[in-house]
């Protein structure tokens, strides 16, 4: 005889699906040219890339610095450096998005230092690429976390400081990530309509959900450009969808 269980959970939620490391790398896949790399163990970026590949049913360009034992223990600054040379020689991305995990926030590394170092040690191999790093241990926060942090990472880093000459017909959009391609994708038609050029960051859109193609491609394709990053202080206007986006509009 069968037995009919009622549950006594609200929701069931899945932590691995909620992650701020996942929230960050989904960031930084909306930027065309970018590689984002789980800077961590292999299994912090395993989980990651399972559950982006179910969702948009093909490969996503994810990395690790596949950080082991030792380096848990001692640091992992070499292996950070050596991912950086390594995959900026074999994919030449646009932008590297390094999101840290649990393992390398434990230890409380400096992480920006070696980034630091990494680029003054290999200057030549690094150039024409920027880096951005965003701060994302998995045992706090959750994927809206991420997200926000790595849009706020990329604005700081990126977008050029000072007194821009104004552009009243641009827009920028800074999309939360609960948005769908659709959504963006409406936005993006209704600012269009009347007339203005919208900035958005991250565009998701033209990123992660494009179609399948013939072969494989190891940095993202599509999504927004990194000079329209740098000219985001040009707008004169700032569209924040979430509160979880008040931080990089404030940015």
């Amino acid at each position: 005889m069968a037995v009919i269980l009622t549950p006594t959970k609200t929701a069931a939620i899945n932590p691995l699906k909620l992650s701020q490391p996942l929230g960050a790398a989904l960031a930084f896949l909306g930027v065309d040219g970018a590689l984002p790399i789980l800077h961590g163990s292999q299994g912090c970026s395993s989980f990651a890339l399972v559950l982006l590949v179910k969702h948009f049913k093909h490969m996503v360009p994810l990395q690790t610095t596949a950080m082991d034992q030792i380096a848990t223990v001692v640091g992992g600054a070499d292996f950070l450096e050596k991912a950086l040379v390594k995959l900026k020689a074999r994919t030449w991305p646009r932008l590297i998005g390094i999101c840290t995990t649990a393992v390398a926030e434990t230890r409380d590394e400096d992480i920006a230092g070696d980034i630091i170092n990494a680029k003054g040690a290999r200057p030549r191999k690094l150039i024409d690429t920027e880096v951005v790093l965003a701060r994302t241990p998995d045992f706090a926060g959750a994927m809206e976390e991420g997200w926000s942090k790595a849009v706020t990472a990329m604005i700081e880093a990126i977008t050029l400081p000072g007194t821009q000459d104004r552009d009243p017909a641009k827009v920028v959009i800074l999309p939360g990530s609960n948005m769908t391609v659709a959504d963006v994708e409406h936005l993006r038609e209704t600012v269009e309509s009347f007339g203005l050029t919208p900035l958005i960051l991250p565009d998701v859109s033209g990123g992660p959900d494009e179609a399948v193609r013939d072969r494989w491609i190891p940095i993202a394709r599509g999504g927004a450009k990194v000079e329209h990053i740098r000219d985001l202080g040009a707008a004169t206007q700032c569209i924040a969808v979430g509160e979880q986006m008040r931080r990089p509009a404030e940015a």
